[in-house]
């Protein structure tokens, strides 16, 4: 007990440390704006045509292994996931934290059981959890994105028809929006002072938040400004379908949410059962818990478990 209470300590330290090393420090934060403004300022006073904007992706901080994960396309993708979900990681500690995971959690798994096919499992579980918290992280901040991104196109709009140009409602949006739509629209603002194409920009801007509404959105700005007509009024409707599409989702989500709730309690049914058993009869559910014939079962049950509810979430994921 002693020796797995040591793991679990280890195995909750590094994560804890993975969730500090993650988190933005607001000095680093300041002083790259600072430095932003002073390149800009200079960019705009200078009288030199050619403006080249050059960014180097750090992939860790150890010179040859930057390198070599430079030209690994799983590295890169995975680069552009933190990116994404706006973390303060290298693809390389993203490595080392799911490595460190995937040890102790197989340690731990030691611990409780000789079996290998389920320390293998517990130990890959654990080793996904950092991949999982980038998704995730990611998958918040998109979301959070795409709620304010009506609004910021309303705002544009509004600058537009106010006599403003396209790159000072750009402007508008990162000084008055919230995060993160404020760091995007900022971002794609400097990179266009910096030398960059408006499409360029833009389709920087798609790359680094890859939602569908602001594909659109891109799209139509860059159909208008080749063919022409009334940018405010193409944004407007843009925000209008938007809003209507949350509308829809909303009500969807209304009229199935005791279906949803049914899902999610048939699938945790049998957990229950089988810790209430246990709690009832401990010597009837002795052969399930010590037994390794026991223990194959419920790495069945966990696996067929994890599938169910893998794809009753998918069933419930209704695209609009």
């Amino acid at each position: 007990m002693l020796y797995l209470t040591i793991v679990l300590f280890c195995l909750c330290l590094t994560y804890g440390i993975f969730l500090i090393v993650t988190r933005k420090k607001a000095e680093s934060r300041v002083q790259m704006k600072q430095r932003l403004e002073q390149v800009l300022s200079y960019t705009a006073n200078t009288t030199d045509p050619e403006v080249r904007l050059k960014r180097d992706e750090l992939m860790s901080e150890i010179p040859m292994l930057h390198q070599w994960l430079l030209n690994l396309p799983t590295a890169n993708k995975l680069k552009l996931l933190i990116d994404q979900a706006d973390l303060n990681l290298t693809v390389m500690k993203l490595f080392l934290f799911s490595g460190a995971a995937g040890v102790f959690g197989a340690l731990a798994a030691s611990m409780l059981t000789p079996m290998l096919a389920m320390i293998l499992i517990l130990g890959t579980i654990s080793a996904c959890v950092p991949f999982a918290y980038v998704l995730f992280k990611r998958k918040e901040r998109l979301n959070k994105f795409l709620a304010d991104l009506p609004e910021a196109l309303e705002l544009m709009s509004r600058a537009l028809a106010a006599g403003h140009a396209f790159t000072e409602s750009l402007k508008m949006i990162a000084e008055e929006m919230a995060e993160p739509i404020a760091t995007e629209f900022r971002r794609t603002y400097e990179e266009h002072n910096l030398g960059l194409s408006t499409k360029i920009a833009l389709e920087n801007l798609a790359v680094r938040v890859p939602l569908v509404d602001l594909r659109i959105c891109v799209t139509a700005i860059m159909i208008q400004r080749e063919t022409g007509g009334n940018l405010g009024e193409i944004l407007e409707k843009v925000a209008h379908t938007i809003r209507d599409r949350f509308r829809i989702i909303e009500d969807l989500k209304t009229l199935t949410t005791q279906s949803r709730i049914s899902a999610w309690l048939l699938c945790a049914v049998p957990a229950f059962i089988a810790v209430s058993a246990t709690m009832v009869n401990p010597e009837y559910m002795s052969v399930l818990w010590d037994d390794p014939r026991g223990h194959t079962l419920l790495a069945i049950a966990v696996t067929l478990q994890t599938l169910g509810m893998v794809w009753v979430r998918k069933i419930l994921q209704i695209k609009i």
